[in-house]
This record gives structure tokens, sequence and C-alpha cells, in this order.
């Protein structure tokens, strides 16, 4: 294991630890059912149509997630090293995907799949706080989003993203993040001059 593996494990011990609640001996069994993924850029996740059987945590690069919809791709969530991902909704209900998670760049993630972590509940039934923290997270994430697109202007919903991810712009191509805005990728031009003039008048 790298020393960047090792950084990781701890971020991913500090979570189930501090936000989790986890005791410290229940991540050793969990540790040991990790797999290693290694993806290259722009390889898939999971595809549309495949049924989700993993949880993620992302050690290294970018993802994202996009559904399809007549030949246009829009985006509907950023995966930043230290979160979780996976397709959830298909996950918890072994149900098809409704879209895609694609690597933007070449990403380490390490899978914990759905008999490994059956058999873990099966093991300790603290198990299951790993399960709620991810849905509650994954479920405000996406509220915000979506009250952020029905309430906000295109100026504060990219104000909001940058709050999110403050060095998405150095990860992800500018046509990626105006398609998860819900506009054109001029009008995200259009949108960073001000902010750029804007900043400049208050300094």
């Amino acid at each position: 294991m790298s020393y960047n593996q090792l950084i990781t494990m701890e971020t991913l011990r500090n979570i189930l630890n501090k936000e989790i609640g986890l005791d410290e001996e229940l991540f050793f069994p969990l540790e040991k059912v990790l797999v290693s993924l290694h993806l290259s850029k722009k390889e898939f996740l999971i595809k549309e149509g495949k049924v989700c059987s993993f949880i993620g945590f992302l050690e290294t690069g970018v993802l994202r997630s996009y559904i399809l919809t007549e030949g246009n791709e829009f985006n509907i969530d950023f995966y930043m090293p230290g979160s979780f991902v996976s397709a959830y909704t298909s996950f918890l209900t072994q149900t098809p995907s409704a879209g895609d998670i694609q690597a933007l760049s070449e990403s380490v993630i390490y899978i914990l799949n759905l008999s490994d972590y059956s058999k873990l509940l099966k093991l300790n039934s603290e198990y299951y706080k790993l399960g709620k923290y991810i849905s509650d997270s994954l479920f405000i994430k996406k509220c915000k989003r979506e009250s952020s697109l029905l309430m906000d202007s295109a100026s504060d919903r990219y104000k909001f993203l940058l709050s999110i991810y403050p060095h998405i712009e150095q990860l992800v191509p500018q046509y990626h993040i105006a398609s998860y805005l819900g506009i054109k990728a001029e009008s995200l031009s259009r949108i960073k001059s001000l902010t750029y003039i804007n900043e400049k008048r208050i300094s």
C-alpha cells in the first residue's frame, strides 16, 4: 500500500470514527473487503442500464454522474477525492441505473461490494450507520442542488458550486460545469467575467 493510499485510508477511518461514530475496531473488517479500482480518463464506473452493486470511496481523481436525454448529457453531480460515490438508488433497489458515472481524470476508487456490505451488517449492525451516513449525505446534496436550480440565479448557482468544490475549475472542463449549472458554456463565461470584475471593484 502506497503512502497516498495510507493517507486516504486514514481519511476514511476518520469519517467512520468521527463523523459516523463507528468504533475503531470496526474499520479493520471493512478495510479487508475493500477492492482498489483504477479508472482511466473517460472510463466508466457504471453505465446506464446496469445495476449498481457497490459503494465506492474516491481516493484520487474526479468523477461525474450524468444522464443522457435526447442525445444531450446533463451532469447531475461531481465526486472529488474523499467522497463516497455510487449510483445509490440503483444500489438500494437493485434496479438498473438511470445514469452514468464517468472518470474525468485518472482515478482510484475503493469499492465495497453489496455482498461484502451485507456480510458486514450480519457481523455487526453498527455498519448500518455507514449506509445512513451515505444516504443522508447524498440526499442532502441532491436536495440542495435541486433547490438551487429552482430558486437561484445562474450566478448564485455558480457561487454555490464553488463553495462546495473550491478548486473545481482546475479539475473539471467548463462545459461540464455549465451543464451541471443548467446553462450554456458561453453563459458561464459571462458569469465568470462579471464575478471577476465585481471582485476587482470590491478589492
